[in-house]
């Protein structure tokens, strides 16, 4: 077992046995109370890291602003379908990307909490990016 000294820090093999001393500075452990030092292992460290840089790289691409899902899919079906006329696949296509763009844009300037307290607000937002995106 080894024991670090707790007057000169100083690494001790040791057996258990009465009247131990630290064979650097021949002070006795009387009174002093050990634990094992407690290390992380390797696996958690890498998973740690590994969660820790995918957490960084989506707030740096800003994925950490983005709307639930749901509403996200619900805002982007009313502006592409929001006509309900039969249209052709390149306008379709089109309009999607219209749709995304302006998505994105009013994410980045109309945050999801004020989202929830005013979606009216949003609207404004989020037709001014359509018509700077078309």
């Amino acid at each position: 077992m080894f024991i670090e000294c707790p007057h000169c820090q100083h690494d001790n093999e040791i057996e258990f046995a009465e009247n131990i001393l630290c064979k650097k500075c021949e002070k006795d452990y009387k009174g002093v109370k050990f634990s094992k030092r407690k290390l992380i292992t390797g696996t958690a460290m890498i998973l740690l890291t590994y969660v820790g840089v995918h957490t960084l790289n989506d707030e740096v691409k800003g994925y950490g602003d983005r709307y639930p899902i749901a509403v996200e899919y619900a805002l982007l079906d009313s502006c592409i379908n929001g006509s309900k006329n039969s249209i052709s696949q390149s306008r379709y296509l089109s309009k999607r990307d219209v749709c995304l763009c302006a998505l994105k844009g009013a994410q980045e300037d109309y945050p999801y909490s004020d989202y929830k307290d005013d979606a009216k607000g949003f609207v404004s937002i989020f037709r001014r990016y359509a018509n700077s995106c078309r």
